[in-house]
């Protein structure tokens, strides 16, 4: 199918236009190898609501953190179904963050050194580029790597 000097990563969230953002790179790139990740920043503080009421009913914060890690693992198991569908040799993976996901997105494409990044984005600013303050436009202004950004179906692809 593919060899191992041609991974690549697809950032996934579930989105439909993640899911579109496959369907382009399996159309565009043919088969390779693809680490499927999906990277998720805990909800669940000492202060938040969802941790006052898992508290109120038995639980803590780290029950609601355990539940959101089943939900990203879940997410990122979804993708990498969908990618292998499509025809990726892909495996999914999740990256838990304390801080902005697109954060978390640049250290693994920076630990792994892939080809390519493939990523849905909400649509191209006037002047052609990804939305500013969008985790696409954070992650392409901090890579060395090439970015292959997926605007959502209709919107030119």
């Amino acid at each position: 199918m593919s060899t191992t000097n041609d991974r690549i990563v697809i950032a996934y969230d579930g989105s439909e236009n993640a899911r579109h953002a496959i369907a382009v790179a399996a159309r565009e790139l043919g088969p390779r190898h693809a680490d499927v990740v999906h990277a998720w920043e805990p909800l669940a503080s000492a202060t938040s609501r969802l941790a006052i009421y898992a508290v109120a009913f038995g639980g803590t914060a780290g029950d609601e953190v355990e539940l959101e890690g089943e939900r990203a693992r879940a997410t990122a198991d979804e993708g990498a179904r969908i990618a292998r569908d499509a025809g990726f040799d892909a495996k999914a993976i999740t990256l838990r963050s304390d801080g902005p996901v697109a954060d978390a997105i640049v250290r693994y494409v920076a630990e792994h050194a892939p080809q390519l990044v493939v990523m849905g984005t909400r649509g191209l600013s006037g002047a052609r580029s990804v939305i500013a303050g969008s985790v696409s436009h954070q992650v392409t202004q901090h890579l060395h790597t090439p970015v292959l950004t997926v605007p959502p179906n209709g919107a030119g692809v």
